[in-house]
């Protein structure tokens, strides 16, 4: 039990699990029409959803496997949310608007260190489909759509 009360002691006891997977759901819509745009207006064909693809199925592709891919980059969001309103929010300065978008953006600059490593082993990225991950043009893009998914976030969940 002792466990049980440590794992408690971290979540907020103002989190609620439903409102944090619904405003994570809409995060990742506002996200992928942020990544559906920055692929035309900034010239970097980057796509979350064909990445997923690429794990899932390597360098081919079926309807089911992008269909899975689609639900893996939801399921994402959620779990990211979760994770926003149980835990990290609480502990953001600011306003919700504020602390989604911090949330957002510690979230790639701390995972951004493992894009060498996509750049090396990704069947897409390995056979030029995808472009590289590791350059400052990606990741301002990746910036960017993570300040679109941590500001709608922020917006929606608004749960104290």
């Amino acid at each position: 039990m002792n466990s049980m009360k440590t794992i408690k002691r971290f979540l907020d006891p103002t989190w609620h699990p439903g409102k944090a997977a619904m405003a994570g759901i809409w995060a990742t819509v506002a996200y992928s029409i942020a990544m559906e745009s920055d692929k035309f207006l900034i010239g970097n064909r980057f796509s979350d959803v064909r990445f997923i693809e690429g794990l899932v199925e390597g360098e081919k592709r079926t309807r089911q496997g992008f269909i899975l891919s689609w639900a893996l980059h939801i399921f994402n969001g959620i779990a990211l949310a979760e994770l926003y309103g149980a835990i990290v929010k609480r502990y953001l300065p600011g306003p919700n608007w504020l602390k989604g978008s911090i949330f957002g953006e510690v979230f790639i600059a701390a995972a951004w260190w493992l894009t060498p490593l996509a750049d090396k082993y990704h069947p897409l990225i390995k056979n030029g489909e995808m472009p590289p991950l590791a350059n400052w043009r990606a990741f301002g893009q990746n910036l960017l759509r993570h300040l679109a998914f941590g500001l709608t976030l922020g917006l929606l969940y608004k749960h104290n």
